[in-house]
């Protein structure tokens, strides 16, 4: 906010401060309306307009302007969206006396069906790599807690589908006990329930056995500790620890990465007959709209398999053959 004037400031961090209180946003999001709100309030400064007293051919005007530098449609609905709460609570504070921003439709999100990973990679990944594991058994070099931490991470994510912000911030207590079950908390302070298979808890219980030998790590409270023992692993040093493990069992072909493999898991459970309202409760989604962009991914195998193995198909291949 260093271009604005002190009292539209002022005013930003007023309003921000009160929708921060009543919804419970995380200090991220805060910081994101923060961008998005001294953005549009800055072209308004440079038109001259007060933004007391900007209306929707104002706003109509600026979104048309970021249109022409090209910011994508889903970045322009979050910015309108954005800009509407914080004019909703102008009005309830009596700044103004309509929202100006009531009639502008959110724009046209393009959503990209989401990379995955076929089960044959993933289990031919994880097989291989409890191989390699096994020639590490009689070491107790840090090379050898490096790749049981990796590959415990790796089953984790697999077998639950959590994000990777979700998981480096698993507490060490709550695997005091390891059950089928496990409460997380989630986008926006949500607590869901995330499901271990039985591969996974072996993999959790030799990594806490592991974990318990190393004295640098025992008085750190996560169950991920970072390579110093300070604070837990980071984000990227899982994206790179994945990315060692598969060149490290020559499977380098496919980018493995933790967004990757959750969108693996969905598609899986999908593919295998589970229901939209559970995976959406699996994955933690607030709106079910998201988690349906997996029936897509679906409906694509679908088609591929009709395509493959109808029987009219195969009829059609030998009339071919035979011209």
């Amino acid at each position: 906010m260093k271009n604005l004037n002190h009292k539209t400031a002022e005013l930003i961090n007023r309003i921000l401060g009160i929708i921060c209180l009543e919804k419970g946003l995380s200090k991220n999001t805060k910081i994101a309306y923060t961008k998005d709100i001294s953005l549009a309030f800055e072209w308004f400064e440079n038109q001259n307009i007060n933004i007391l007293f900007a209306n929707e051919k104002n706003f109509r005007e600026l979104f048309s302007f970021l249109q022409r530098k090209n910011y994508k449609p889903s970045s322009l609905s979050r910015k309108l969206s954005s800009l509407k709460q914080f004019y909703d609570v102008l009005k309830v504070e009596e700044y103004i006396k309509i929202n100006p921003l009531n009639n502008l439709e959110s724009f046209k999100k393009i959503k990209n069906l989401p990379k995955s990973l076929s089960e044959e990679y993933l289990i031919l990944l994880l097989t291989k790599a409890k191989k390699h594991f096994k020639n590490f058994e009689k070491d107790n070099s840090t090379k050898k807690l490096k790749f049981l931490r990796i590959l415990t991470i790796l089953e984790i994510l697999y077998s639950t589908g959590m994000r990777v912000s979700e998981l480096i911030s698993l507490p060490l207590s709550d695997f005091s006990k390891i059950n089928d079950l496990l409460q997380i908390k989630g986008k926006g302070g949500v607590y869901r329930h995330v499901a271990f298979n039985k591969e996974s808890k072996k993999m959790i219980e030799m990594w806490l056995l592991h974990r318990s030998s190393i004295e640098k790590f025992i008085k750190n409270k996560y169950i991920f500790p970072s390579n110093n023992g300070i604070g837990h692993i980071s984000r990227q040093s899982i994206y790179k620890e994945l990315l060692e493990l598969s060149n490290s069992i020559n499977m380098n072909s496919a980018n493995v990465t933790p967004h990757k493999i959750r969108h693996s898991f969905a598609t899986h459970m999908l593919n295998r007959g589970a229901d939209l309202r559970s995976l959406q409760k699996l994955l933690g989604h607030a709106d079910i709209s998201t988690t349906e962009i997996y029936t897509k991914v679906q409906s694509k195998r679908l088609s591929g398999l009709v395509n493959e193995i109808h029987p009219l198909n195969r009829i059609n291949l030998k009339k071919k053959e035979s011209l």
